[in-house]
């Protein structure tokens, strides 16, 4: 049963990603909005989209360890090899598809999708990504090609899955330490990084910690039932931390450094815990943000394509770059009915096959999507 909240979440999440990636290309703050919004709320819409992954990751672990319990019973009952299998039949189909598409875009010599720079090629790309250190990879060579930049977080998340069987079977109260202390050292360790901006985004021990963070609150949710009014401070404190992190200036960042990090893992945490233990009903007025979330693995795949050919046609128009903000609404449509038609005309479909005929997962074994 799906939980509104968490899928509002991680709506906003991919939100997140969406501004970021066009506001590099065509920021808010250079168009006509800059005349009836405030600038930190423009900068804010453009430039989070580190902390919509850091949101993902939370909630990945918050999700898929909360799954593995209600089918389980416990985590320590987890089977790993129909676990695995299932996170492939979710996750393999739309990542060897797209790979499929930025090949031939960079075979036929797209301009956003040849891999040009020194030490790039597709194979590279292709084989790092299918290797789980697309982040290492990239971090090494530089940006990649538009449309599979956003694969580095999926190396760590599905990194991380790989052990996850194994780290489950340990005595409970080990992991319960393991998890904190990893939660513990990913702003510490993120804090310690300089001068190469890509692996300070990309991290591996970074998003393990997240991740971990994710799947602790998620054994704290299983084993506590608070009341309804707690349960709302709880969720009221985790929002406005985020907030505090992400529409913060960058004056805050200065002076209290990557503590702003932290207070993003723990708000985005706290506020996970509150849905989980308060889910709301969905309203009228939410459905395309929930759905948004719903679509969200889809649409992070994708978007990339929507956001370059409307740049460039932008661009190729020689519009003046004040009207450049409605080119966010005309992409978020866009975007989100290829997300759409890519779920329910194949993620969805080859994902039931093959979990029918390959995966053959019993109804006591683990069975979460993806986020």
């Amino acid at each position: 049963m799906r939980n509104p909240g968490l899928d509002c979440l991680r709506g906003l999440a991919i939100l997140l990603v969406i501004g970021n990636h066009l506001g590099i290309r065509i920021g808010l703050a250079d168009t006509a909005l800059a005349n009836v919004l405030p600038h930190w709320l423009l900068m804010a819409l453009n430039y989070n989209g580190g902390e919509g992954v850091t949101i993902f990751f939370v909630l990945s672990g918050f999700l898929i360890a909360t799954r593995v319990m209600q089918c389980c019973g416990s985590l320590d009952n987890i089977q790993a090899v129909p676990f695995i299998l299932h996170r492939g039949a979710r996750i393999l189909p739309c990542l060897l598809g797209l790979l499929a598409v930025i090949g031939i875009l960079d075979w036929m010599g797209f301009k956003d999708y040849s891999f040009t720079k020194p030490g790039q090629s597709f194979l590279g790309a292709a084989t790092a990504a299918l290797g789980l250190y697309f982040n290492v990879w990239q971090a090494n060579h530089g940006w990649s090609v538009a449309g599979i930049t956003v694969l580095w977080s999926l190396s760590i998340e599905e990194l991380f899955y790989l052990g996850f069987p194994s780290l489950c079977r340990v005595p409970k109260r080990i992991l319960v330490g393991l998890l904190a202390l990893l939660a513990v050292i990913a702003p510490l360790y993120h804090s310690q990084l300089h001068g190469n901006e890509i692996w300070r985004e990309q991290a591996t021990l970074t998003g393990f910690g997240t991740i971990a963070m994710g799947v602790l609150a998620a054994i704290i949710g299983s084993s506590l039932q608070l009341s309804r009014s707690v349960s709302i401070m709880i969720g009221t404190g985790g929002t406005c931390l985020m907030l505090a992190e992400i529409l913060a200036p960058a004056a805050w960042w200065h002076a209290v450094g990557d503590t702003m990090f932290a207070m993003l893992i723990m708000g985005t945490a706290m506020l996970v815990l509150a849905c989980h233990w308060l889910p709301m009903v969905g309203g009228v007025g939410s459905w395309w943000l929930r759905r948004m979330g719903q679509l969200s693995y889809e649409i992070y795949l994708t978007h990339m394509f929507v956001v370059m050919a409307a740049v460039r046609l932008f661009r190729a128009n020689d519009l003046p770059l004040a009207q450049g903000w409605m080119v966010y609404p005309i992409c978020l449509v866009l975007i989100w009915l290829l997300g759409e038609a890519i779920f329910r005309l194949f993620s969805r479909p080859v994902a039931a096959f093959l979990d029918q005929h390959f995966v053959r997962l019993r109804k006591s074994d683990a069975g979460p999507v993806s986020v």
